[in-house]
């Protein structure tokens, strides 16, 4: 009994521990006159071995890939940036994939096996737009995204040669229109409305499909 309480003592702890550092970050940088521009400002000081590490590794634990995606074109120029964005997305992907894959995967199922629950399955033909929808989907944030679709039944290969391209498409919005909380233009307004509008209809659309199959699977069944 005490072998195995063992291990889950250990993750509620490191989870506990995540929690707590993330509540300060949120903190520190709620009651101090520090903003996510002066940490973007201080990243573009850290040399490019350095500076590539953070961007691999800092979204997969919660940061804001916004961030990430504003220094990548601060640091590196659009076209440049927009290359440096695709191959740290492709690392973020990979690495998520792996933890939800082994660490979370097992520990969730055994947590909703003990509740008389199951991880819902992506009925067959429908990981391409479950894959679209979780990229383009207004409101979760990156992390929750990417670690959502690890847990599900959607493959690797898909997961990869959907996400990569659609995340590298919205950078480019970042790393063109810029920080908009300062002075937007009619032109970025209306930009960003569009492409808010053709997400909300690409999602909208594919929602309506996938509960079409559904329906078609359960009456099958």
């Amino acid at each position: 009994m005490a072998t195995s309480r063992l291990p889950r003592t250990r993750t509620w702890m490191l989870a506990g521990a995540a929690l707590l550092a993330a509540a300060a970050l949120l903190a520190w940088f709620s009651f101090t006159e520090l903003e996510w521009t002066d940490l973007r400002d201080e990243l573009l000081e850290v040399n490019l071995v350095t500076l590539w590490l953070l961007m691999l590794l800092l979204p997969p634990c919660g940061f804001s890939v916004s961030v990430v995606w504003l220094v990548a074109g601060a640091r590196f120029g659009p076209w440049w940036g927009g290359l440096v964005v695709a191959v740290t997305t492709a690392g973020h992907l990979l690495l998520m994939h792996a933890i939800g894959r082994g660490f979370l995967r097992e520990r969730l199922r055994a947590w909703l096996r003990r509740r008389g629950h199951a991880l819902p399955a992506v009925p067959s033909g429908e990981h391409v737009a479950v894959a679209v929808m979780a990229v383009l989907a207004p409101g979760p944030p990156y992390f929750a995204r990417n670690y959502l679709l690890a847990l599900s039944d959607v493959p690797l290969r898909v997961y990869f040669a959907v996400c990569v391209p659609l995340y590298v498409a919205r950078s480019y919005v970042t790393l063109f229109i810029g920080d908009l909380a300062t002075k937007p233009s009619g032109r970025q307004l209306l930009l960003l409305g569009v492409v808010y509008a053709v997400k909300l209809g690409v999602c909208a659309y594919l929602l309506w499909r996938l509960r079409r199959r559904l329906i078609e699977v359960r009456a099958i069944d």
